[in-house]
């Protein structure tokens, strides 16, 4: 068993992580990858527009990983 890389390989050929893609297929669109750094972005977008959450905030660890609605 392997941890989640995010689908660096495709992320790094200008795809989308295969559990993002195959959610956005079957029409639920509940997760959304992009550059939190890019304010154009749609993720970056979507963070300023809701409230969002991080687990494990306390550890300081910046993930990147957001939560809506938890």
């Amino acid at each position: 068993v392997e941890a989640c890389n995010m689908c660096v390989h495709r992320v790094d050929s200008g795809g989308q992580p295969a559990c993002v893609e195959a959610c956005g297929a079957a029409g639920g669109g509940a997760m959304l990858f992009g550059d939190l750094q890019d304010p154009d972005s749609e993720i970056s977008r979507r963070v300023a527009s809701y409230a969002t959450q991080q687990i494990r905030a306390d550890l300081g660890l910046d993930p990147g990983v957001r939560y809506r609605n938890l």
